[in-house]
């Protein structure tokens, strides 16, 4: 490890070595799964006022199959399943359940988290793939948090009176980060009404359509480098070399480095 990485020698560090120091943390920073512990106590996020784990729950409690889109690791959906059988009624047998991973690294990830379940993880992702890997009407319930999707192929594989739950990171998200280091304007496509439209031009009818803002606030210039080589879509392309000025301006300041967070949630059924 270099020397550079310790943090308790940073105190003493000329300003090149703390310029190599940070960019060792953004070419070096990797997560698997979707675990963001090695921020605890230096990422502090706001919640949405709804409980997306609890209604995918409830609707997983009352289902004969259901799919998992993006499952990570596989740590949310294991939770998920632990807490069912205290949620489902009495007798009713539990739902056969698979999943998909579009990352790479994190799908052996999830087989492996997974495989005591039961539980199948296919490799997917709508950006790369054409079609699910599911016949027409093969699920009662599809669950999808933060994860890309095509819609028409959600349609397709849900069976009549199915039900579509995704929370989504709102395509405009941090746009101080793409201010500061220069990102241009988000996704304004990936935001609640667009998607709506697109859901109800499948034929999906709408049950439930909320979107939130909140904030994300980091203790220190560190924790922003990190968080942007674990979520490297909220500001393309970035690098610590061609930043210094801003990171620099950053870590002087005593104030939290805050951002806004923005979160959709959409429940849709198929008539």
């Amino acid at each position: 490890m270099p020397e550079y990485a310790d943090s308790s020698r940073t105190r003493d560090e000329t300003p090149h070595e703390r310029h190599e120091r940070w960019a060792w943390i953004h070419e070096t920073a990797s997560m698997t799964g979707w675990d963001f512990s090695p921020l605890s106590g230096r990422l502090v996020a706001d919640d949405p006022p709804w409980d997306f784990d609890q209604i995918c729950l409830d609707a997983m409690a009352n289902s004969h199959s259901c799919l998992d889109m993006g499952t990570g690791g596989g740590e949310r959906l294991a939770e998920l399943i632990d807490r069912l059988e205290d949620a489902r009624p009495p007798g009713e047998p539990s739902p056969t359940i698979s999943a998909t991973e579009g990352w790479e690294p994190n799908v052996p990830l999830a087989a492996s988290m997974l495989e005591d379940y039961g539980v199948e993880v296919t490799r997917y992702d709508s950006d790369h793939h054409p079609e699910m890997p599911w016949d027409d009407d093969e699920f009662d319930l599809v669950m999808n948090r933060h994860e890309s999707y095509d819609l028409a192929e959600v349609a397709r594989v849900l069976s009549p009176g199915g039900l579509f739950l995704t929370q989504q990171v709102d395509g405009t998200e941090a746009q101080e980060f793409r201010d500061l280091f220069g990102g241009g304007v988000g996704d304004l496509r990936q935001q609640l009404e667009p998607c709506i439209s697109d859901v109800e031009s499948q034929g999906l009818a709408i049950e439930a359509a909320r979107k939130w803002q909140g904030t994300m606030r980091f203790t220190d210039v560190e924790a922003v480098i990190e968080y942007l080589a674990y979520i490297p879509w909220d500001v393309p392309g970035f690098s610590v070399r061609s930043n210094l000025d801003v990171l620099r301006r950053l870590a002087e300041s005593s104030e939290p480095i805050t951002v806004t967070q923005k979160r959709f949630l959409i429940v849709a059924r198929k008539p």
